[in-house]
């Protein structure tokens, strides 16, 4: 009997091929492909969208950034609430996908990443005193690329330190919303359903640059621009896609736990040797079907 060779969609939903007769699994077909995931597409979009609106106040009221950061004083609520909605716009775009987009699995089905917390502990030590070696490359490149070096190297956020509370509270308020305004959508959303079609580094490095650019906000707004030295954008990029690929192999190591991610999130810029001895596909050194971990698009 001859094999009937037949076409179908594999576990990380792209068109393949293989035998009835031998069960061969089913193979991509050569040459390349390309598998857009519409709904990661759509989350994308909504994040910029999202993005300029919280934005509006700045536009509509000819507010100066520059002098806005000097002083808060006499500026209209709608203008700060605007700002701080903007934090939170990766986690807002991703809740309404998940709850609106076809396909995309429900929100119940993101928000259940967060509780998976079951993961060995040294995952917790890694995301929790990371951000230190971080931290400090981040400084690092700062300073190759002209920039002034730190009065400090290390040092804990304190009421008496520079700033005083009021950057103790940012400090604080940055790590609630780098938490939860944006991990939702980020990794949540964003890594773990492109990763199925692109592989993971592909996915990390694609969503380090959304991220990146969506950090550098101020600069598309009145006064934004002056805020900024030049080697900010470099670093700013180098500094983001880089942490998202260790965000993306901390996710894929833990098979999907956003939690640890979350408790990461503080930190940035560990050094890009971490992840040489893993697999590109999965950013992780064990076997692991990123469809499965996931779900499958036909699933969702």
């Amino acid at each position: 009997m001859a094999a009937r060779w037949v076409w179908a969609r594999g576990t990380n939903g792209r068109l393949g091929y293989g035998s009835i007769r031998d069960g061969v699994p089913l193979k991509s077909p050569p040459g390349p492909s390309v598998d857009i995931d519409r709904a990661v597409i759509a989350w994308a979009i909504l994040v910029f969208a999202l993005l300029f609106l919280g934005l509006a106040p700045l536009y509509i009221l000819h507010i100066d950034l520059a002098k806005l950061n000097a002083s808060t004083a006499g500026v209209a609520p709608i203008v700060l609430i605007g700002i701080l909605f903007t934090a939170y716009t990766p986690t807002i775009a991703a809740l309404l996908v998940a709850w609106r987009w076809p396909g995309a699995g429900g929100v119940r089905k993101l928000l259940r990443q967060v509780t998976r917390w079951r993961v060995h502990i040294g995952w917790y030590l890694v995301a929790l005193l990371g951000p230190i070696p971080l931290l400090l490359l981040a400084d690092l490149i700062f300073v190759m690329f002209g920039g002034a070096a730190p009065k400090q190297w290390l040092a804990m956020p304190s009421g008496t330190a520079e700033g005083g509370m009021s950057a103790l509270l940012f400090t604080i308020g940055a790590v609630i919303a780098g938490a939860i305004g944006e991990e939702l959508g980020w990794r949540g959303l964003g890594q773990s359903r492109l990763q199925v079609g692109t592989g993971a580094l592909g996915a990390a490095v694609i969503i380090g640059l959304l991220w990146s650019t969506w950090h550098l906000w101020p600069v598309a707004v009145p006064g934004g621009l002056s805020l900024f030295a030049w080697t900010d954008f470099p670093e700013t990029y180098l500094r983001l896609t880089s942490t998202a690929v260790l965000y993306a192999w901390l996710y894929n190591g833990t098979r999907g736990s956003l939690l640890v991610v979350l408790v990461a999130h503080g930190a940035f810029n560990l050094d890009n040797s971490i992840v040489l001895a893993t697999n590109p596909r999965t950013l992780t050194r064990q076997p692991l079907n990123l469809a499965e971990m996931v779900g499958s698009r036909r699933e969702s």
